[in-house]
């Protein structure tokens, strides 16, 4: 068990860099290749390890889309994929975080499945990717889509707290049972709370205090996973709680 914290507490701004908490591993989020200095020193110093969440330094045309129906759009963000897993590798990363699959997405892409799947593995092998679960896709998004899809690609899952709540809100299933389904496929956990009146306000709120929050935070404590901090700052209260929480894990 590692405790890291998320450079989404400061919007990835580099002249913050040193406000965040010291802690084991930093996940280094969406920057600009002009703050690559800083962040280098920063990481020198600190002597922690990080991990990239994609795109990093690069960059998408709205949310990552590596199930989008329209080719273009899927290529050129699998483009973007091969080149973030390729600098990260060189840039000293130990794995890279990839959205799977697209958040919000209405129409039937099942058909991509096996060759998106092969892309992928196929990544995997430039640098360690780990799956992080998204919110809204209609036709994947239950505990037994994922269970499939990580045992194929044979992939570890950074499960993301706040996209598992919306997913429950949307899709009106237990977010216990989905935990309890998949808890041997995560690596990692990303640590913050959202339902759909906080995501829209507050994107990444610290804390909650709904009933199923707090489940499971306490199932999730006892794997032994990257536990990463992963708040925004817009809505700060609770941060305290959240800060309280990670360090007692």
């Amino acid at each position: 068990m590692r405790k890291g914290i998320s450079t989404s507490w400061i919007l990835s701004n580099s002249d913050l860099l040193y406000d965040l908490p010291k802690a084991e591993l930093y996940e280094l989020g969406f920057f600009k290749s002009k703050d690559l200095p800083k962040i280098r020193e920063f990481l020198g110093k600190r002597e922690a390890s990080y991990g990239i969440h994609a795109p990093f330094i690069f960059s998408f045309d709205g949310h990552p889309a590596l199930t989008s129906t329209i080719e273009k759009q899927r290529v050129k963000n699998m483009m973007i994929m091969e080149k973030c897993a390729s600098f990260s590798e060189k840039f000293g990363a130990e794995y890279m975080i990839v959205h799977f699959p697209n958040a919000e997405q209405k129409e039937n892409w099942l058909y991509l499945l096996p060759s998106v799947s092969d892309f992928l593995v196929n990544l995997n092998k430039k640098l360690n990717i780990r799956i992080e679960n998204v919110y809204g896709n209609e036709y994947f998004h239950d505990s037994e889509d994922y269970l499939a899809f990580l045992r194929d690609v044979n992939l570890p899952l950074c499960l993301d707290i706040g996209h598992l709540l919306l997913d429950s809100q949307i899709f009106g299933f237990d977010p216990i049972k989905f935990v309890n389904r998949i808890s041997e496929y995560i690596a990692e956990v990303h640590i913050y709370y959202a339902d759909s009146n906080v995501y829209k306000k507050c994107h990444h709120k610290p804390w909650g205090e709904s009933e199923d929050f707090l489940n499971i935070l306490n199932i999730l404590k006892e794997l032994d996973a990257d536990f990463v901090i992963e708040a925004t700052p817009q809505c700060p209260d609770g941060f305290d709680q959240l800060m309280n929480f990670w360090r007692m894990i």
